[in-house]
C-alpha cells in the first residue's frame, strides 16, 4: 500500500536545504527552506508514505531574488479584472493568482499596491468559504508595517499558509487544488518574465528547469481530486506545461543513489533535465497561455 504525505515547501532534484531572506542581511528574518523528495518506511513494511513538496509563491521569489532576481513593473495580475471572477472555479483560481502575486510584490519590495490586493484576496476567501484563515487584525499589521518588505512577506507567507491548513483541514480539497495549481501557474510566469534573455549557466533559468519537479509533485496533490470537472481541467493544462519541459529540455543521465538516512530512504541522481534557449522560450510562451485563459 502506498499511503501520501504532503507538505509546504518548494522541492529539489537532490536531498539539500537552503537558508535565503527576502530582505536584508539581518538573521531575524531568515527562513530555513528544506528540500528533499523520500521515500519513508512505516510500520508495515509493505507499506510506503510518500512525501511531496507543494510549492509556495513565497518561497520560490525568496530564492529567485537570492539569485540575482530583480522586480519588474506590470506582471502581477490587475486588481481591475477582479469583477470578472463570479464563479466558485474563477474565484479560486484568481485566488492563487493573487496570493502569488501578493508574495511577488512583499519580496520584491513593491509596497504600495500590498493592501489593496491583501483586500482583494480576504474578500474572495470569504466568498469562498474560507474567512477563518484571515487573522482579524490582519489589515491593521499591514498597515503598521506598509514599510518593511520582511514583515510584509511573512504576513503573506502566513496568509497562503493558513489558507491552505484551512483548506485541508476543512475538506475544500478541490478549492485547494485550483489555487494552488493557479498560484503555481502565477509564480512560473512572473519568474520567467524576470529573465530578459537567456544566458547558460544562468541560476534563475536554472531554477526555472527545477519547477518541473515541482509540477510533477503538484499534479501528485490534485490528483486526489481530479474527479471534479474544474481540477479536471487544471490538470489537463499543466500536463501540457509538463510536457514542453520534456519535449524541449536536454537530458543528461547519471547514476542512481539509495541513502538510507534516519529511516528515510534519500533518492537521488539517475540524471536531471537541464534547461537550454528554446526551453526557456517554449515554457514561458506556454505558461503565458495558461496564465492568460486563468486571469481574461
Amino acid at each position: 500500500m502506498k499511503r501520501r504525505h504532503f507538505y509546504l515547501g518548494i522541492i529539489a532534484l537532490a536531498s539539500s536545504s537552503l537558508i535565503v531572506s527576502c530582505g536584508g542581511d539581518g538573521d531575524d528574518d531568515v527562513n530555513e527552506i528544506h528540500m528533499e523528495d523520500t521515500l519513508t518506511n512505516v510500520e508495515d513494511p509493505n507499506a510506503l508514505e510518500v512525501e511531496y513538496a507543494v510549492p509556495t509563491p513565497n518561497e520560490l521569489f525568496e530564492i529567485v531574488k537570492l539569485q540575482g532576481g530583480e522586480q519588474k513593473p506590470g506582471l502581477v495580475n490587475s486588481l481591475d479584472n477582479r469583477g470578472n471572477y463570479v464563479g466558485t472555479k474563477e474565484k479560486a483560481l484568481n485566488f492563487g493568482v493573487y496570493s502569488a502575486d501578493l508574495a511577488y510584490m512583499s519580496c520584491f519590495g513593491i509596497g504600495t499596491e500590498f493592501l489593496m490586493y491583501m483586500k482583494a484576496i480576504e474578500e474572495m476567501g470569504d466568498e469562498l468559504g474560507i474567512a477563518g484563515a484571515f487573522d482579524e487584525d490582519l489589515m491593521d499589521r499591514i498597515e503598521n508595517n506598509e514599510g518593511d518588505s520582511d514583515s510584509l512577506f511573512a504576513i503573506s507567507n502566513e496568509t497562503y499558509y493558513d489558507s491552505y491548513l484551512y483548506l485541508e483541514e476543512n475538506g475544500k480539497g478541490v478549492e485547494l487544488s485550483l489555487i494552488m495549481g493557479a498560484g503555481y501557474i502565477e509564480s512560473l510566469y512572473i519568474v520567467c518574465n524576470l529573465v530578459d534573455k537567456y544566458k547558460e549557466h544562468d541560476p534563475i533559468v536554472e531554477k526555472i528547469g527545477d519547477q518541473k519537479l515541482v509540477l510533477e509533485n503538484l499534479m501528485e496533490f490534485i490528483a486526489a481530486y481530479s474527479d471534479d470537472e474544474g481540477v479536471q481541467e487544471m490538470t489537463n493544462d499543466l500536463l501540457s506545461l509538463q510536457e514542453v519541459f520534456e519535449m524541449t529540455m536536454d537530458f543528461e543521465e547519471s547514476g542512481t543513489n539509495v541513502d538510507n538516512n534516519e529511516g528515510k530512504l534519500v533518492l537521488s541522481g539517475g540524471g536531471k533535465f537541464k534547461m537550454n534557449e528554446k526551453a526557456l522560450k517554449d515554457i514561458t510562451a506556454k505558461v503565458t497561455e495558461l496564465r492568460d485563459n486563468i486571469i481574461k
